[in-house]
């Protein structure tokens, strides 16, 4: 596989972990679990939390490292 590839790929699975680490932080310590309802709409708002936040971060993950890319 090409380096811009693997370079492209393991900077966005880190960010990425590093948004579901951060969401899930906020699910079960931050006010956002206190606010999710206990219904079948909950796992849909934690999803839907989860998958914003990791991809907001993946993103930004591999927008920083490309800026730092010599």
């Amino acid at each position: 596989m090409p380096l811009l590839v693997i370079f492209v790929i393991r900077n966005v699975a880190i960010g990425a972990a590093i948004g579901l680490a951060v969401a899930c932080w906020l699910v079960a310590f931050g006010t956002v679990g206190s606010h999710i309802l206990t219904g079948s709409g909950g796992y849909v708002a934690v999803g839907m939390l989860a998958y914003s936040m990791a991809s907001s971060f993946g993103m930004g993950f591999l927008a920083t490292a490309l800026m730092f890319l010599e």
